[in-house]
């Protein structure tokens, strides 16, 4: 049976952590692929560049690795989405619908798993849905440190981020 891990976010931006995770998950045989899922832009968090951006830094933080992929499937949704929903989108998507039986998680941060009784249908996705909590270490750096660290045009902001995030984020003058 193939195990998916699907790790939902706004990835604003996506961090050498995000990558470190995914392949953690894969090299300790949890998962056999990981695939991202940013956001759309309905989602309200201050600092939240366009989807579009988030998406494109993603696809240049896993060239080179076979087996993390992203999905664009909450973008294409064109309405504000509720984790029941795009845990519906994500179950619906072809990665779903293939021959090969499948075995689903959700990876999310402990921050989200411990809000998840304040969500709207909280015991639908208890009840349908297997996860991988990821406990943040206390030493690991915010993407909000990061974003301001772009801001104030640190240099140091280069070892949290892939070298193709960080260009793409000076090219396209984000987080500015």
């Amino acid at each position: 049976m193939k195990r998916i891990g699907f790790f939902g976010g706004c990835f604003n931006p996506p961090t050498n952590m995000h990558i470190r995770i995914a392949n953690n998950l894969i090299k300790e045989g949890k998962l056999d692929k990981v695939v991202f899922v940013p956001m759309n832009d309905f989602y309200k968090k201050e600092g939240l560049i366009k989807s579009k951006h988030r998406y494109n830094m993603l696809k240049l933080a896993i060239e080179g690795y076979n087996n993390l992929e992203v999905d664009d499937i909450e973008i294409k949704e064109n309405r504000k989405l509720f984790a029941t929903d795009a845990f519906e989108i994500i179950k619906k998507s072809f990665y779903l619908k293939s021959n090969e039986e499948t075995d689903m998680f959700l990876i999310m941060g402990s921050d989200n798993f411990n809000k998840m009784p304040n969500w709207k249908d909280y015991n639908k996705i208890k009840n349908n849905y297997k996860y991988i909590v990821i406990n943040r270490d206390e030493k690991e750096i915010s993407s909000t440190e990061i974003r301001n660290m772009i801001k104030n045009n640190d240099e140091e902001v280069v070892k949290y981020l892939p070298k193709e995030v960080y260009n793409y984020i000076i090219e396209n003058e984000l987080y500015r």
